[in-house]
C-alpha cells in the first residue's frame, strides 16, 4: 500500500510538471489561433491560459495545437505528452475494475461451496 501512496505522489509530481509546458503551450496556440501580437494581450492570454489548461480535454487540444503548429513537435510525442493523465486514469479504473472482479468471484465460489455442501447434508 505504501508504494501506491509514493506512486500516486510521483504521478502528481509528474502532473505539475507537465503542465508548465501546457501552460506555455496553450498560450501560445490562443496566441496563434487569435493572431494576436500585442505583448499586453498576450499577457492577458497567458493568465487566461493558466485557466484552460486545466479544463478536462480542451487544455490538452489547446496544448497538442501549440506543441505541433508553434513549437513545431511531433504529434505523437505532444499527444502522449498532454494526455498521459487519462490514459494513466483509464489504465489505473481498469486495473482497479479487474481486482474488484477476481475478489467477488472468489467470494461466490466459497458461497458456492457452501451452499453444495449444506445440500449433501
Amino acid at each position: 500500500m505504501r508504494s501506491v501512496k509514493y506512486f500516486l505522489l510521483l504521478a502528481g509530481i509528474f502532473y505539475l510538471s507537465i503542465s508548465i509546458f501546457q501552460i506555455s503551450a496553450v498560450a501560445d496556440a490562443l496566441t496563434f489561433i487569435l493572431m494576436i501580437e500585442n505583448t499586453f494581450l498576450e499577457g492577458l492570454l497567458f493568465i487566461v491560459s493558466l485557466f484552460i489548461t486545466f479544463t478536462p480535454i480542451l487544455g490538452p487540444i489547446l496544448g497538442i495545437i501549440g506543441a505541433t503548429l508553434v513549437w513545431e513537435w511531433n504529434f505523437i510525442f505532444s499527444l502522449l505528452l498532454f494526455f498521459w493523465p487519462y490514459l494513466f486514469g483509464a489504465l489505473v479504473w481498469k486495473i482497479s475494475r479487474s481486482k474488484k472482479q477476481k475478489k467477488n468471484k472468489k467470494n461466490h465460489d466459497v458461497e458456492d461451496a457452501e451452499i453444495i455442501e449444506e445440500w449433501k447434508r
